[in-house]
């Protein structure tokens, strides 16, 4: 009988974990007779009583495997994380937040027996103002103008989805310190299927991105995604080359003639060019992050405590 893994991970989510799992069941009900399933929950050191809930669903059924983290290692690396310790003939990745719709697990599990290597759930853009979301619509259109020849980008696509076990197996080759989940998973070329869907509103819990989670994660994605920010760099510090030292000839070819050329030195230029170096060092720097974040070659996780894994 094949397996089917389910993977969440969670912080802080004592409210969503039992209904999350109740949720899961009802769905997977009509498939108990055909698959084999395991519930792999990962939690980044809670501080509530998430493990508490954790370990009730745990003791009361020996399919649910518990990751227990010695600290917040941050949702990418710990989900990740817990997605490459599944054992199934496939995976189901779904954030505990109730905002991954446990209903689409049908359509999942449904479109990998047609022969789909790779089911992902988009939701549909939000049609709020806010400036967060104003934000991600501008990061991925312009992400989407920037992407590298043949590299796939789809916008709204946070991960959720069902990955067939030659999918992950490719994943288990490379080993990212820092792993980019989604786009590696694109990248490959399996077959895929997209599914649509209205994400629900947040029913108990404090959402956890804020600018600075976003902007980690759209750093991640665009330095993934594309070179071409260091092309601009490169063509802005080549030109600007030029055009200074044709200028600086210029100069000189006047100075020498005694004509009336006078190169105007305003304060704003000298703003201009001062963002611009910021601008050239802060991309310089992210990438150069990245290169230090592989050299490192630090774990993803460091597990505090497992339970059921013996199982």
């Amino acid at each position: 009988m094949k397996k089917i893994s389910i993977v969440s991970s969670c912080f802080n989510e004592e409210d969503n974990i039992p209904v999350l799992y109740r949720g899961i069941n009802e769905v997977i009900e009509k498939y108990i007779e055909r698959y084999e399933f395991e519930f792999i929950f990962i939690d980044n050191d809670s501080t509530d009583f998430s493990q508490d809930e954790l370990r009730k669903l745990a003791m009361d059924d020996k399919r649910v495997k518990l990751i227990f983290n010695s600290r917040n290692f941050g949702y990418i690396k710990s989900a990740y994380y817990a997605i490459m310790q599944a054992s199934g003939d496939a995976v189901i990745y779904l954030a505990s937040d109730l905002q991954d719709p446990p209903e689409l697990i049908a359509d999942f599990i449904d479109n990998w027996e047609k022969g789909c290597d790779v089911v992902i759930a988009r939701k549909y853009d939000q049609k709020s103002f806010s400036f967060l979301n104003i934000l991600r619509k501008f990061y991925y259109f312009a992400l989407d103008l920037m992407k590298d020849e043949g590299g796939n980008l789809i916008r709204n696509y946070k991960g959720f989805g069902l990955y067939d076990k030659k999918v992950i197996d490719k994943l288990r080759e490379v080993e990212d310190p820092y792993p980019y989940f989604r786009g590696a998973v694109l990248d490959m070329g399996f077959s895929m299927k997209i599914i649509d869907f209205d994400e629900p509103e947040r029913k108990s819990g404090l959402d956890k991105n804020n600018l600075v989670t976003l902007w980690d994660n759209g750093m991640l994605g665009l330095t993934r995604t594309t070179k071409v920010p260091i092309h601009i760099i490169t063509m802005i510090g080549f030109f600007g080359t030029v055009i200074t030292f044709a200028l600086i000839m210029l100069s000189l070819i006047c100075y020498v003639g005694y004509l009336n050329f006078i190169i105007p030195k305003k304060m704003l230029s000298l703003y201009f060019l001062m963002f611009i170096q910021i601008l050239s060092v802060g991309m310089i720097g992210e990438y150069l992050i990245m290169l230090c974040r592989f050299a490192e070659k630090k774990p993803l996780v460091i597990e505090k405590e497992r339970i059921n894994w013996e199982v």
